[in-house]
């Protein structure tokens, strides 16, 4: 029997979600965009960190399981700043500070550099309907 191979590891999906990113920024920057869809767009951003946060813990949990504590914490650290941003962000959209957001924003910029943004996507605006799925979140959770 051949070997399989998984090429959807958790690099991989990273890169994808901080294009998204970087995509939903471009449209973010944008200076015909309403208010609603900014919305949409802040909480599109928030809800990829928490995937990438996920990512990342499933990328240390074998390292640590087989003692590689080192290399867990230099991965950890060098991600902190998705932590960061997600924290930040999550207080600004709990007191609805939708303006206030401009120093989050310019950080992600900066950490998506490297990742271009998509030319072409199947859908045209991933950050629609954002809100109301995490005003559903809300409910849920308590």
């Amino acid at each position: 029997m051949s070997q399989v191979i998984n090429r959807n590891n958790y690099s991989s999906q990273r890169a994808s979600y901080l294009r998204f990113i970087s995509t939903a920024l471009d449209r973010f920057d944008e200076k015909n965009i309403s208010v609603e869809e900014k919305r949409d767009i802040t909480i599109f951003i928030l809800l990829t960190l928490t995937e990438i946060q996920k990512t990342i813990q499933q990328t240390i949990q074998p390292w640590e399981k087989r003692g590689y504590w080192v290399k867990a914490d230099q991965f950890r650290a060098g991600w902190k700043w998705v932590d960061l941003i997600c924290n930040s962000l999550k207080v600004k959209i709990n007191q609805q500070k939708w303006k206030s957001m401009d120093s989050e924003m310019d950080a992600l910029r900066e950490m998506c550099v490297d990742s271009p943004p998509y030319q072409r996507l199947q859908v045209k605006e991933p950050w629609k309907g954002s809100w109301q799925k995490w005003q559903k979140m809300q409910k849920e959770a308590g």
